[in-house]
């Protein structure tokens, strides 16, 4: 079974990528033959490179993730879709709300061998606007892109921590919110900010930090090695992570915090799955996230079962049982293709 990830290099954060290289790894560590197609000439995307790419790893099936940030505005990821010499599995991210032109762009995925969601909501949205690809279209949930931290972590008692890329709607505003409201009202919590600034967010990112500079009890930790990273998640005793949409199957950043034993305070929304409401506290407002904090932290018994819940939840969702739904769909299309063959001879 021999599979190449569309996987083109870029500057910056983009968690599809990260995705994309968890990805790669888990299969190979489960047998398959992977090969990371860069798609690149001339310092930029190609398709006459993917195509030598895929000739020179004698590749079978060509696995797209979209979006990513390096595509940017570049039609390679639909072209590829299209590509006759090899089988196609498309992964998609996000298409409930996203752009309408990217939506759009879902009729070049459609005709894909194969069609993976990270969520039911996202499969189910794709499948009305494109009836036909309901047969192709399968649902494997993402795992966390942070690794387990290597040893043990002592947590630190009041830690709240916020997870993710500091862009605006992003529900980082909520966070100091909060934080400001602790200052007064619970001095005895503690705000850190982990994640990264992706390009084109330095100026919200430094207004955010100049706004929130007079909170003493908050520290901004950004662009941390992945080891440090998990570490500080590790460490964390609680985390806030106010999605504007809610909080979903399709957020690797609440993933990630839950596998790290972190208690969650998020919000519901339209895409918030019913078994999550054992795993998590819900919170409306900052306020409202306040009260949660400070009732968790007086309730060891409410925390354990939180976690015991968290732990419960993210059954499935590790790396192997990815790798290992993945490699039933490439089995299935390999299958396909011998059988196609046979019928031409």
């Amino acid at each position: 079974m021999r599979v190449t990830l569309l996987a083109p290099e870029q500057g910056g954060s983009c968690g599809v990528l990260d995705y994309s290289l968890r990805l790669a790894g888990a299969l190979a560590e489960s047998g398959v033959q992977v090969a990371l197609a860069r798609a690149e000439r001339g310092g930029r995307l190609s398709l006459s490179a993917l195509r030598a790419e895929l000739r020179a790893s004698a590749t079978q099936i060509l696995h797209i993730q979209y979006p990513m940030v390096r595509y940017g505005a570049s039609p390679l990821p639909l072209l590829a879709a299209q590509l006759p010499e090899v089988r196609r599995v498309v992964t998609l991210h996000e298409f409930s709300q996203a752009h309408p032109l990217r939506r759009l762009a879902g009729v070049a995925f459609s005709r894909a061998q194969a069609l993976v969601f990270t969520a039911e909501p996202e499969r189910a949205a794709f499948c009305r606007r494109y009836p036909w690809s309901r047969a192709r279209a399968r649902v494997v949930p993402l795992g966390s892109n942070i690794p387990a931290a290597a040893g043990s972590q002592q947590r630190h008692a009041g830690m709240v921590c916020y997870f993710g890329q500091l862009r605006p709607r992003r529900g980082l505003e909520d966070f100091l919110a909060l934080a400001r409201l602790a200052a007064a009202q619970a001095p005895e919590l503690c705000f850190r900010v982990l994640g990264a600034i992706p390009q084109g967010c330095e100026a919200y990112a430094a207004a955010a930090m100049a706004g929130a500079g007079d909170l003493p009890a908050l520290r901004w930790e950004l662009d941390l090695p992945e080891s440090e990273l998990a570490a500080r998640l590790a460490a964390a005793e609680f985390a806030y992570l106010p999605y504007p949409d809610g909080a979903s199957e399709r957020r690797s950043t609440l993933l990630a915090a839950l596998a790290a034993g972190a208690l969650v305070i998020t919000g519901r929304g339209p895409q918030t799955p019913p078994g999550l409401a054992d795993a998590v506290c819900f919170a409306a407002d900052p306020g409202e996230a306040l009260a949660r904090l400070r009732e968790l932290a007086a309730a060891p018994e409410t925390q354990r079962a939180r976690r015991q819940a968290a732990a419960h939840w993210l059954r499935g969702r590790d790396w192997p049982s990815i790798a290992a739904a993945h490699r039933a769909i490439y089995r299935g299309l390999i299958g396909g293709q011998d059988e196609e063959h046979e019928h031409g001879r």
